[in-house]
C-alpha cells in the first residue's frame, strides 16, 4: 500500500484528546510520523527540537490559542505549512490565520476524511494539485481550439466513441 505521507512529520496541536488520537490514527495509516500537543505553548517548546513538515492547529485552546501560536510561529518561520482544523465560529480569527499565511482552513466536526486527507496532500504537495482555475483556464482554451478546428473535434469524437460491438467479462455489448 503506497504511504503518501512516508518519511513526513506531522506536529499536531489540538486540545481535544478524542478528536487529537483520531487525527493522529488518519495521519499513522498515511505513513505520517505525528507529534502532539495540546496547547500552543507546548507546541512552541516542541518546536525548539523538531521540524515538523506539516502543522495541524485547532484555534480554540485554553493558555494559548491557535491564532497567537500562528502569530508567534510565523514570526520565525514563513515555511512551513499550516493546515487549521477548528470548530470556531470566529470568522475574524480564520481572516487572521489565513492573513498569516496558513494553507487552508477545514472546520469541524470533520467527517470527510477524504477530504481530509486531499487537503493534507494539498498542504505538503502543493505543485502536485492544480487549482480549479487552471483547470477551468485549461478548458476554455481546449473548447476554443475545438471551436477553431472542427476537423479535429470530429477526430476526437471519433476516437473517444466506443466499438460497435464488444465483449466485456464474457458478455456482449452493443453501442448504437
Amino acid at each position: 500500500m503506497v504511504k503518501p505521507l512516508a518519511r513526513k512529520l506531522v506536529l499536531i496541536i489540538e486540545d481535544e484528546a478524542v478528536f487529537r488520537s483520531v487525527l493522529k490514527q488518519f495521519l499513522l495509516t498515511l505513513g505520517a510520523d505525528v507529534v502532539e500537543a495540546d496547547q500552543g505553548q507546548y507546541a512552541l517548546d516542541r518546536l525548539a527540537s523538531i521540524r515538523p513538515d506539516l502543522i495541524i492547529c485547532d484555534l480554540e485552546m485554553p493558555e494559548m490559542n491557535g491564532v497567537t501560536f500562528v502569530e508567534r510561529f510565523r514570526a520565525t518561520d514563513t515555511a512551513t505549512p499550516i493546515l487549521i482544523v477548528s470548530g470556531t465560529d470566529q470568522m475574524t480569527d480564520i481572516a487572521r490565520v489565513l492573513r498569516l499565511r496558513v494553507q487552508d482552513v477545514l472546520l469541524k466536526p470533520v467527517e470527510d476524511f477524504s477530504c481530509l486527507r486531499e487537503t493534507v496532500l494539498g498542504c505538503l504537495y502543493p505543485d502536485m494539485f492544480t487549482s480549479k482555475v487552471d483547470e477551468e483556464e485549461q478548458l476554455f482554451q481546449d473548447w476554443d481550439a475545438l471551436n477553431q478546428h472542427p476537423g479535429a473535434a470530429a477526430k476526437l469524437l471519433k476516437q473517444l466513441q466506443p466499438p460497435v460491438q464488444q465483449h466485456i467479462a464474457q458478455c456482449r455489448v452493443n453501442y448504437r
